[in-house]
């Protein structure tokens, strides 16, 4: 199920709108998806590929990060 549906059910359960800024977000920000080869809006992601797809970005800043611990150390060691 994609994300925008997801936003429309819970429109309907809750009886509440959706906030601007989370429609502008699912329309207006996009994914690359490397399998496609395109850019995709976030809303027409399905809610397991938007997860996996976030997870792996988390995962990829966590790798980052520690690089860049890693890079202090040893600037610190060395006396830079």
């Amino acid at each position: 199920m994609k994300l925008n549906e997801i936003v429309k059910i819970t429109e309907i359960f809750t009886g509440r709108k959706t906030p601007c800024n989370i429609s502008k977000f699912l329309n207006e920000e996009f994914y690359y998806s490397q399998s496609k080869g395109v850019n995709i809006p976030i809303g027409e992601m399905d809610l397991f590929h938007y997860i996996n797809s976030t997870n792996k970005e988390f995962r990829d800043m966590d790798v980052n990060k520690n690089a860049l611990n890693q890079l202090r150390e040893i600037k610190n060691i060395i006396g830079s």
